[in-house]
This record gives C-alpha cells, structure tokens and sequence, in this order.
C-alpha cells in the first residue's frame, strides 16, 4: 500500500468525431405525446496518446460513481493501431441518469516501442447528460484527474489488469462533482491538454501538470515497470525517498512502490510535500512533450496550486466553505465579504458590504448557510444569508461584544465570539440575540483570540494574555482546571478540534510551534510539534482524515502535520508565488485547501491536498463526519 498523506497530437479527423447523442436518455426526433421515448445510444470516440505517440491496442473502461458504493464498469472497448476507441452506451442504462458522473481509464498497450503494461491513464468526464464531444486520454488528463480526485480514487489489481475506482460517501456528492469540475478545470478531456483560457491566469498550475504529465510520460514511452524511466518514477514517487543525481534514481522511501503510472501520479498527489521533490523533476526531464513546463529546476513541492483574484477581494483574513463548496471571504480592507463558487469564479453580486461590516476579520457559516461575520473594531457581528443579503437586525452588538476576533458554530446555531479587548466570550443565538449571562468571563480567559467548539458542546479558547487555553461548557461555566498551560503553549492564537476530540492550537510567538491537548487538557506526548515552515502560525483547518493544516503569515506558507503531528512538508513549507502573508485556511469536500492571502489580496487553492472534509463546519469534525478517502 501507498501511505496517503494522500503535447497530445489529436488530428482534426479526431476532433470532428465527436459524441453522437440523440436524444440520451430522451425520445427521437419524431417522438411526442403517445409516442414511448426510445434511447438512443451514446456512440463515445476517443483517443489514448502516451508521451509521443498513440497507445494502441490498450485496454479502455468507461466507469460510473455509485453514491455510497464501488464504481461499476459501463462498458470496454480496445484502442486501434491508431490509438483510437469507440464506446457505447446509453445515459438511460441501468445505473446511469444524466446526472451520472464518468470516467475512463487505459491500461496497458503500445506507445510505439512494444507493450508498456505499466502504463495507466485516466480523463475524469463529467455528468453523462453533459459529455465532452471527445475523449481525449492524456498524461496531462492522468495528472489532472489524480489530482482532482485524489481524496475518492485508489488503484487496485496488479497492471495491466487494473480496477480504478472514484468513491464517495452517499452524503458527499457535492464534493465528488465539484471535484470532477476541477479535473476538467486542469485538463481539457476534449484536447487532453491544459485549458488555453487558464493559461494565462493560471500560467505556474500549467507549468507544474506539464511537468508532472512530463513525468508519467517517461515511463509510458518505454516498454514497461522495468525500464529505467518508470523505476525512477516509481520510487521516486514514494514518501521520503532519496534521489541520487549521479544515478538518476530513488531509494528508500515509506510503503511499496507504485506500478503504474496512475497510481504513481495518485502517490505524488497524496504526498506532494514529501515524495523526492527532484526525483520526479528529473524523471520530467527525460520526456519533455508538454509545454510550457518547469525549466529552472524542481519547486520546494509537488502540490497543484491556483491563485484568484475576483470577488473584491481586498487584504482577505477570514475563510469558510458553505455546503455547495463556495468559498467565502472576509476583506478587511474594503469592509466587504467576497463569494467564490468552488471553481474560484466570484459569484454574481459579490462582493457583500450589507449588514454593518466593520472591519471584517473571521468568517464562520451555520448549518443553514447563514454567513457570520466578525467586525473587530465594529466590536459586533453581521449576519449575511445564502445569497449573500444582511439578515434583519444585523450588525448585532449584544452580550459584551468587544473587538471580536474569531467565531465558532455550535451544534445549535449558536454563535461564540471571544472578545479581545475585555478577556470574556460572547454567545448568540440563532437569531443575534444575546444569550442569558452572556458575556462569560471565566476559566481564566485572558485577551482571547481563537475559539472551537468540541463534539459535547464545550468552547476552546486561546488566550494570548496568558499562554493558556480556556474550556468552557456548552452553558459557558468554565470546566475543573481551566485554563491549560501545558503542552508548550506560547502567544496562542488559533484553535481547531480534531477528529478524536483532540484540540490543536498555533502558537504564534517565537515557538513557532503547534500544541496538541487531549480534551482533559492535558498535553499530548510528543506536543508542541515545530518544523515543516511554521513560522508565526495562525489559523488552523483540519482535514476529513486528521491531518492537520496551518498558515504561516509570515513565512509565507502552509505546513501540514498528521494526526500524531508528524510534518508532512518540506523545511520551507508549502509555499509559492501563490502564498503572500496568509492568514487562514478551510478545506472543502473535495480535500481542496483554501487560504486567505491578506499582502496580495488574493485566494490560493491547492487542489486534492487534503482529505475530502464536511462543510459547513458546524461545532467540529467529528467521527463519521470526515469523509475519508
């Protein structure tokens, strides 16, 4: 097993091919009232191409995802001589609607020089109602689609006898299909290259799928698992493996390595901070067919990475993810909070600056997709809806308000606020209103900054005052031997829980460190956890699987740890020209992590880092709510 964390020459025959569809699903031309709707066949053309030349004879599987359960197999066919293939099917087939998310793969075959068996591919299509006119199979689409669907796709079999499949739970197919939109986002399955109409806003995202396609590509062009090319690939796609230049190959590295080219590109996706950074930049070397590509030596990781820019977005702090997977932000510069759907495109009327906005800085959404919105020197709260429009009574300013800097949901709807500037905690309901006894004010807080909320209800507060963090009960009455001081807590600021109950919390002074406490408040061993880039660390995501996601403002990056704090980036951390003094991260059910860049005003995306998460974030991860790939 993998540890998890987890040019294409098509002629213009080819492109005219296209899909035949009349009526999928639906009736003939003829057909009308009285008349029985007859569906007609989806007649799907396509292509496999491998690095410089066409795959023939291998073997193609169209899939669909079952909600909750095992792709199954729609239908096979073979590539020609030519590389090409013909599928059929119909979008009315038992197991399959319009709404049916499809994909293929191709294993196996002849790139030009004699059957390669390691050689795998994948283009991730979309719904079935909706197909592209082309299947175009690539090591461009290979790497988009590893990517994309990293948190639901594993490889099992041994090559050429593969069996790829994408799995979602049953409650997240929002996730599944805004991922699948992201795969087309990377890679065009028409052309099966980049998407020309990125090229320019995403130019680094197409140097690094180039070059990683660049990768895979050298091992498809040869004859199989044993050829130079692919060893190097395979091993150098593992976790901690060790590349030797004067041999051009890897060593070491956790778990067995991959014997396919799809699951070596999944390897690198799975663990982009970890796997040999130059390892697999040289392997790109060898094969040089898409371009643009890296030319000036390996990047600090391997992870897919997109910058937007729209919305109003303006010196951003806050970040949260409502349950379609939009991406809400809050502009501290321009009073404002900026809506993106989970593409990245801003959403029509964004950005919002109803309701009070003050200062904008944290950002939390409800289970009924109500936005919340801190105004620290508003020293209140607005309420946004779904749509974006200030909600009755909003700004609020009750229970004790006072230069509020984070914002937690509870199981109830009910908002927690910890107010800065006099050391207490306010609560609101649902509808803004003040809570009885609110503001509470003890367990020891002491210039509260970051605040989460555990599966029983209980408040965790960081306290910058005092190095500490505090535990109130759901009643806000602080718990026996609140505040906690252990586990090397210094100038704490952001606070998440974990999926076990555990509590994690950046401390942003000279530590540069992460506390884990167990939710006695007791250290856990081994806590605080350094290395891997934190530096001055602030907010704090935690994925589906427990690992752990933290910003660091001033070092320009993001640093992952596991669930037992083990780093999981490089000394640097995840960084790039992406990442300009970010101040908080979200992740989506797609396990794409989000980041708020407050220098340079813009939102940075890294595509299937992260295992695929619930959204809203209501209360905290709890067990069974993650989805884990």
């Amino acid at each position: 097993m993998i540890p998890y964390r987890k040019t294409v020459w098509a002629s213009s025959a080819h492109l005219f091919m296209g899909l035949f569809i009349a009526g999928c699903g639906g009736g003939s031309p003829g057909s009308g009232p009285g008349n029985a709707a007859t569906p007609q066949a989806v007649l799907l053309r396509g292509h496999v191409h491998g690095g410089q030349s066409p795959v023939a004879s291998s073997a193609v599987t169209l899939y669909t995802v079952n909600p909750g359960a095992a792709a199954t197999v729609v239908t096979t066919a073979q590539t020609d001589g030519k590389g090409d293939f013909t599928l059929n099917f119909t979008c009315s087939s038992p197991g399959l609607n319009n709404s049916s998310l499809l994909y293929i793969t191709s294993n196996g075959g002849n790139p030009g020089g004699g059957n390669n068996n390691a050689l795998s591919e994948m283009v991730a299509l979309g719904a079935c109602g909706s197909l592209p006119a082309f299947a175009n199979i690539s090591e461009v689409t290979t790497v988009a689609a590893a990517y994309a669907l990293s948190g639901f796709t594993t490889v099992s079999g041994t090559a050429p006898n593969l069996t790829v499949n994408v799995q979602a739970s049953s409650t997240n197919t929002t996730g599944l299909v805004n991922a699948f939109n992201t795969a087309a986002a990377l890679a065009d399955p028409t052309t099966g290259q980049f998407p020309a109409a990125l090229a320019t806003s995403q130019a680094a995202a197409q140097q690094r799928v180039n070059t990683l396609a660049n990768s895979v590509a050298a091992c498809v062009n040869t004859t199989g698992a044993a050829s130079a090319q692919c060893g190097e690939l395979f091993q150098c796609a593992l976790p901690s493996a060790s590349f030797d230049s004067g041999t051009s190959s890897c060593s070491g590295g956790t778990g067995t390595a991959p014997g396919d080219t799809l699951s070596a590109a999944l390897s690198v996706a799975h663990n982009a901070g970890i796997v040999s950074i130059t390892g697999i930049y040289d392997a790109a070397t060898k094969n040089v067919v898409f371009s643009p590509a890296l030319v000036e030596g390996a990047p600090t990781d391997w992870t897919m990475q997109l910058i937007f820019t729209g919305g109003g977005l303006y010196s951003p702090t806050g970040i949260a993810i409502d349950a379609s997977g939009d991406v809400w932000v809050a502009n501290n510069g321009n009073y404002s909070v900026t809506e993106l759907n989970s593409s990245g495109a801003a959403v029509a009327g964004s950005p919002f600056t109803g309701g009070g906005l003050h200062n904008p800085y944290a950002i939390a959404i409800d289970a009924s997709g109500d936005v919340w919105v801190t105004n620290n020197s508003g020293n209140s709260v607005t309420k946004l809806d779904s749509t974006g429009a200030a909600v009755a009574g909003s700004p609020f300013r009750g229970g004790g308000l006072s230069y509020p800097r984070s914002i937690a949901i509870d199981a109830s709807g009910n908002a927690w606020v910890p107010n800065q500037n006099t050391s207490s905690v306010t609560e609101l309901s649902s509808n803004g209103t003040a809570v009885a006894s609110s503001p509470f004010s003890g367990g020891g807080l002491d210039s509260p900054v970051g605040i989460a909320i555990d599966a029983s209800g209980n408040a965790w507060v960081a306290n910058e005052g005092s190095y500490s963090v505090s535990k109130l009960n759901s009643s806000g009455q602080s718990v026996p031997g609140s505040p906690f001081t252990g586990g090397g807590l210094f100038d704490p600021d952001a606070v998440a829980i974990d999926v076990s109950g555990n509590v994690w919390v950046a401390n942003t002074g000279g530590s540069n460190s992460i506390t884990e406490l167990k939710l006695s408040g007791s250290p856990v061993v081994g806590s605080p956890y350094t290395g891997g880039g934190l530096s001055n660390p602030g907010s704090i995501a935690i994925d589906g699987s427990g690992n752990v996601w933290v910003v660091s403002e001033s070092g320009n990056s993001i640093t992952e740890l596991d669930s037992s704090g083990a780093v999981r980036t490089p000394g640097t951390g995840i960084s790039g020209t992406g990442f300009s003094e970010p101040t908080s991260a979200a992740i989506d059910a797609s396990g794409n992590v989000w980041a708020a860049n407050n220098f340079n005003s813009t939102v940075t995306e890294l595509v299937g880092a992260a295992a695929p998460t619930r959204t809203p974030l209501v209360a905290t991860i709890t067990p069974g709510q993650g989805f884990a790939p």
